[in-house]
């Protein structure tokens, strides 16, 4: 465990005479009466200078002599010497010199201890990567000599947990204490003090993450054990009743906070100790009745908060609450000075206590922002814009380190009050649309500027460099990939997750390979990408949904949201792009539209096994078209070709199916193409028809049975349905290998897949949510799924190549670089979770990381006839020459006329999407 060494003022040096009478010069007693008497003249006598001089050189005698462990000791215990009395220089001096030593290369086991005590110095120097680098050596040692459930373990982790999370890295900090605390609990057990320290600790880091509910769970529990173990008058209980009283703050539970305020100023009383403890407990309640409104801030009340904001001796957390708190004051009745001088009061405090990449360092700019909006928008637009890259930044690396949804939707919506006041100022400035724009292009997926730089690469390197190209290419899928399961699920249980590491060694392997075969300037290679209005036609148009959310102080209670906008930025050719308003995306579809809209059940199979009935889509969808086209219109004008991006719900939307207020559908007036991302753009100039040759893997008339387990019901229509689209490709010159009965296996899939150029699987599909008696607390992609041969009844969710069933998860890691073209000709293939993080999450998502260049998937049941004559009309429109999407558009036209059996039903025809990636 870490030494922490006496402070100098307690250490009992020896009389130079009492040295003289040790043991001889090259004996450890001999070393230790010199450091002894090194110390006696840097306290007692006042002779520093001269002290530390002997002190150094009896550590050199030490680390000449063969005395490894004890060498390795003094240099450790002289470090935490002076970092405990704050003499920052000389420990930094004694452990650089200590570091070097040669019994720092030997089997000492106390190495552990000096890692751990130079980490806590790295900390106070405010060294992040230096105290990371330490404490993980540290951390190491403790494993290897005392093993990975050791007390010394325990304690280097806590230790590093908090460092990590003063240092702004609070995911990374909850994961380690959360496993810190599962050891602990398991070893040390659930009444142990040490294990109630973790907890408390851990609630400290899921406040600061904005989870103050799951703080609460882990404070009143320690709280609780504390009171039994101590009493009712112990400080380890007076700081736990002023933690509570913070997590009820932090949820606008006022009455609750103050009730654990008084507890925490009851227990001052009566400990009667030195400090300001209930000047402390005063000022928390003066704080929260101010903030509730049951105290007046009047003129002394005013002046005695004001005092608090510089006073060295209350808690920073308070202070920097206190100057928000009088910030928005002063801006309520007009005094804009006064507001600033507090914002940037609790700028400063924030930033000296935690670092410039902390939510509350965010929190302060994001104050100095608003309040520049108000008269100085260019300058505010300058903050925002700022503010946006670092905590974009920020929120790519907590997500990427959470490895659990909650913890990063929690990282990511600390986010969303700032681009909620981000998007208000743009609606209100059309200068700061752009890069606002870009800011809406960035956070579905945090473009940290590494896929960026990918991006930029694959279009200077030589076209006909095909192994350069997929080496970007594969990049980009494993950084996708890796980000979507770190937010998405605990990657620390899913032995076949991506980790990190992978996807930072084929970054590596990108830069090596470019810059050994190419000599880009760094001009060259640092030029933005062309924007939409450089990559769109005169007679395109771009339609960007953007949602913003402003959370309540209770971000998982039954309606969390204050406040929810849907924005709509909308660029053409040459122009910049405008910001349009379009309202609460919930009053836009309401909870009952949304399920009526996940419920338009009809079957692939002759039965309808359980679905509900279909009600009518034109009343399902009535007025979208008034919210979210209309309002629209002037950007419209002169454009043939909608590009469409959606977010949340409206990936649910069929767009092509909107009619307006004469009953014309959106169909008829645009070509109107999907895209899953804004950065899809720079693909659609592309050859957009079908290559004349190539290879392609189809895949019907499967047999569902797995030995007793009879399976998913058998489609016939499926069968017709690839026999006939293998005919139309083969005499397009197409290689078409079709796989019916038991030959669909996900092995042979997977091949086939990745060496083809159209993949079109005709056969069940299914997507589940919660809602809908989908497993709870698991993963949306591991409910949507592709049901393939032999797949039987079961239903794993989890990595099998032979269960017969291709979840997205899987898919996802799958290279479909190569496809052009991906067919889910099976229900509810479009459908997915509503996720902060890329919008939406299901088979488009996954297919869209696996690197097709386009997905034609389905948004709800469909007939199985009905679906086969469609498909087969789609491909005959691709065999002649027409885009992917003229052909789908077509194809839906002559559904629509008559002119495809079983199809005109838009129960079929309305269902299809083709997502572009």
């Amino acid at each position: 465990m870490a030494v922490v060494a006496l402070p100098l003022s307690l250490v009992r040096a020896q009389t130079r005479d009492e040295a003289s009478q040790h043991a001889p010069a090259d004996t450890a007693a001999a070393l230790k009466a010199r450091i002894d008497a090194a110390y006696k003249l840097m306290m007692e006598e006042g002779r520093f200078d001269e002290g530390y001089a002997q002190l150094r050189a009896a550590l050199l005698a030490a680390a000449r002599s063969d005395l490894y462990d004890f060498t390795v000791e003094s240099y450790s215990n002289a470090g935490a010497t002076f970092l405990n009395n704050q003499i920052l220089d000389n420990a930094e001096e004694i452990f650089a010199e200590g570091l070097k030593t040669r019994a720092m290369q030997q089997d000492v086991a106390k190495r552990a201890d000096f890692y751990l005590n130079y980490a806590m110095l790295k900390q106070a120097e405010k060294d992040y990567q230096g105290f990371v680098s330490n404490c993980a050596t540290a951390t190491n040692l403790y494993v290897h000599y005392n093993g990975t459930e050791s007390p010394e373990l325990l304690y280097a982790n806590d230790l590093l947990a908090t460092g990590v999370a003063a240092f702004g890295q609070i995911a990374s900090a909850i994961n380690i204490e959360r496993r810190n605390l599962e050891i602990a609990g398991r070893v040390l057990g659930p009444d142990d003090r040490f294990t109630w320290k973790l907890q408390n600790n851990l609630a400290d880091m899921l406040r600061q993450m904005g989870a103050p509910t799951r703080a609460l769970q882990y404070d009143l529990g320690v709280l609780e054990k504390r009171i039994g173990y101590y009493g009712a008058n112990h400080f380890n209980v007076l700081v736990s009743a002023n933690n509570t009283a913070q997590d009820y703050l932090d949820l606008g539970k006022y009455d609750e906070a103050s009730h654990y305020f008084q507890q925490d100023r009851d227990i001052a009383v009566v400990l009667k100790q030195e400090g300001n403890l209930i000047e402390q407990a005063d000022a928390w309640l003066l704080y929260t009745r101010v903030l509730s409104g049951s105290q007046v801030l009047d003129g002394p009340v005013l002046a005695h908060l004001l005092s608090l904001t510089t006073e060295p001796n209350y808690p920073e957390i308070l202070a920097i609450k206190i100057a928000n708190l009088l910030a928005a004051h002063f801006a309520a009745v007009g005094d804009t000075t006064s507001a600033m001088r507090q914002f940037d009061r609790a700028f400063d405090i924030a930033k000296s206590t935690y670092g410039v990449v902390h939510p509350l360092t965010f929190a302060a700019r994001q104050g100095i922002a608003n309040l520049k909006a108000k008269t100085d928008p260019n300058a505010a637009a300058a903050d925002f814009a700022a503010l946006d890259n670092d905590m974009l930044r920020w929120n790519w690396f907590q997500v990427s380190t959470a490895g659990s949804p909650v913890f990063a939707e929690a990282s990511r919506a600390l986010a969303d009050d700032m681009l909620y006041d981000y998007a208000r100022l743009a609606q209100n400035n059309a200068s700061v649309v752009p890069a606002f724009a870009d800011a809406v292009r960035r956070w579905p997926t945090l473009e940290n500027g590494k896929r960026d730089l990918f991006r930029r690469l694959s279009r200077l390197i030589d076209p006909n460099d095909t192994e350069t190209r997929h080496l970007i290419q594969s990049a980009m899928r494993l950084s996708l990939a890796y980000q979507e399961e770190a937010s998405s699920s605990d990657i620390s249980e899913d032995s076949g997750a991506l980790q990190p590491d992978q996807v930072e060694a084929i970054y590596r392997k990108v830069l090596a390979r470019v810059a050994a075969k190419y000599s880009f300037y760094q001009s060259v290679v640092d030029k933005p990408l062309p924007t939409a209005e450089m990559l769109l036609k005169q007679n395109e148009v771009l339609v960007d949904y953007f949602i913003t959310r402003k959370w309540r102080a209770d971000r998982e209670s039954a309606d969390p949201l204050e406040d929810e906008r849907l924005y709509a930025i909308v660029t053409r050719k040459d122009q910049l792009p405008r910001q349009f308003d379009l309202g609460d995306p919930r009053r836009i579809i309401p909870v009952a539209k949304e399920t009526r809209m996940v419920s338009l059940r009809s079957s692939r199979s002759a039965q309808e096994r359980g679905a509900v009935p279909l009600v009518d889509l034109n009343e399902t969808f009535v007025g979208l078209y008034a919210s979210l086209i209309a309002p629209l219109e002037p950007a419209l004008l002169g454009a043939d070709t909608v590009f469409v991006v959606p977010d949340g719900k409206l990936f649910s939307v069929p767009f092509p199916l909107l009619q307006d207020s004469k009953g014309a559908m959106l169909d008829d007036r645009f070509e109107i193409r999907i895209l899953t991302r804004p950065e899809a753009l720079l693909n659609t100039g592309a050859n957009q028809t079908l290559p004349k040759e190539g290879k392609a893997v189809l895949a019907g008339g499967l047999d569902y049975a797995r030995g007793a387990e009879k399976g998913a019901e058998p489609l016939p229509g499926t069968r017709k349905e690839v026999d006939a689209i293998a005919s139309i490709l083969r005499g397009d010159r197409y290689s078409a290998t079709v796989l019916t009965g038991d030959a669909a296996s996900e092995r042979t899939l997977r091949k086939d897949m990745e060496q083809a150029t159209i993949a079109h699987l005709a056969t069940h599909g299914a997507y589940m949510d919660e809602k809908e008696s989908g497993t709870g607390g698991v993963n949306a992609l591991w409910q949507s799924e592709v049901v393939l041969s032999r797949s039987g009844d079961r239903q794993t969710m989890k990595r099998d190549d032979d269960d017969g069933r291709l979840y997205g998860m899987e898919i996802m890691t799958w290279d479909l670089s190569d496809l052009d073209l991906l067919v889910l000709s099976a229900c509810e293939t479009a459908r997915g979770q509503e996720t902060f993080v890329g919008g939406l999450r299901g088979l488009p998502t996954a297919i869209n990381i696996a690197g097709a260049k386009r997905s034609l998937l389905t948004l709800w049941p469909v007939d199985d006839a009905g679906t086969a004559a469609f498909m087969i009309g789609f491909y005959d429109y691709l065999a002649v020459g027409q885009t992917y999407s003229q052909a789908l558009r077509q194809t839906r036209r002559d559904a629509r006329d008559g002119k495809i059996s079983g199809a005109k039903d838009p129960r079929v025809w309305a269902a299809f999407v083709m997502f572009e990636n």
